[in-house]
C-alpha cells in the first residue's frame, strides 16, 4: 500500500527520483499517465496492466472507456526506473499538469501522484473537502457493503 506524501522534485532531463518509501526491489517498470492532464499518476506496471485489462472489457461499447483509454494513452508513458530510482514524466504530460521543479507526491494506495507544489497547495484553499461530501462517501460506503451482504449467496450442495 502506497501511503502519505513527499516532496520531491523533477530534474532537468524530467526524471522523478521516487521516494524511497515507494520503491520497491522488485519493481522497476511504471506506467506514468494522467486521467484530467492536471497531475501524473505512476502505477506499477501489473496494476496498469490489470485496469487496461478490465477497460479493454467494454472499449467498444462505452464512449467513456474510449475517452479515458485515448486520455491514459496521449499522457502514458511506459518508464523503467533507473538505478538512482528515478522515472521520465512523459512532455506532454510535464506540459499539461506544469510538472517542473518543486513537486509533490502522494501514495493513492496502488499508485502514486506527482503534483505541481503550487498547483497542489491552491487545490486545498480552492476546493477543499468538506464535511459534506465526506458524509455523502460515508453514506455511498455504507450502501455498498448493505448491498454485499444482501446479495443472495450460493451454498454448496
Amino acid at each position: 500500500m502506497l501511503w502519505g506524501s513527499f516532496s520531491a522534485k523533477i530534474d532537468e532531463k524530467s526524471r522523478l527520483r521516487m521516494p524511497a518509501k515507494f520503491r520497491r526491489d522488485d519493481q522497476d517498470t511504471y506506467f506514468v499517465t494522467s486521467y484530467d492532464g492536471k497531475h501524473a499518476k505512476v502505477f506499477p506496471i501489473e496494476v496498469w496492466e490489470r485496469i487496461a485489462r478490465e477497460l479493454q472489457q467494454y472499449a467498444g461499447m462505452d464512449p467513456v472507456q474510449q475517452k479515458l483509454q485515448r486520455i491514459t494513452g496521449y499522457f502514458g508513458l511506459v518508464s523503467q526506473m533507473d538505478p538512482q530510482g528515478r522515472i521520465m514524466i512523459p512532455q506532454t504530460l510535464r506540459e499539461a499538469a506544469k510538472i517542473s521543479g518543486d513537486v509533490v507526491v502522494i501514495g493513492a494506495t496502488d499508485h502514486v501522484e506527482v503534483w505541481n507544489e503550487e498547483i497542489f497547495r491552491n487545490q486545498f484553499v480552492h476546493d477543499p473537502l468538506t464535511t459534506e461530501e465526506l458524509g455523502g462517501l460515508a453514506e455511498r460506503i455504507n450502501q455498498q457493503k448493505q448491498a454485499a451482504v444482501s446479495e443472495p449467496r450460493m451454498e454448496n450442495k
